[in-house]
């Protein structure tokens, strides 16, 4: 489902960040593009992985005319014997 997506698109950007930290810098939200033929959908696939309406999508063609950037916050339950509580990841969708 959703959540196995999200740990998914986590897992295989993990060495983005790190290897951002090993250089010195900041980390920042992973980049995620969804790509496809027209309307097949992939408005509508963002949207559900957001669990809300934020991308317009029809079952017409040329409701999404550029590209747009969406971003996706994930609260995340750590415990650990020193970190106890929510941590929020997140990562960006590109709509094509």
């Amino acid at each position: 489902g959703i959540h196995a997506l999200h740990r998914s698109i986590y897992k295989a950007g993990s060495h983005v960040n790190e290897r951002r930290l090993r250089r010195g810098l900041n980390e920042r939200p992973l980049r995620v593009g969804v790509i496809g033929y027209p309307n097949v959908g992939k408005s509508a696939l963002i949207n559900k992985i957001l669990g809300r309406k934020r991308a317009r999508s029809a079952n017409t063609p040329g409701i999404t005319r550029s590209l747009q950037w969406i971003r996706v916050r994930t609260d995340i339950n750590t415990s650990s014997k020193q970190n106890t509580g929510k941590s929020k990841r997140e990562f960006e969708l590109l709509d094509s």
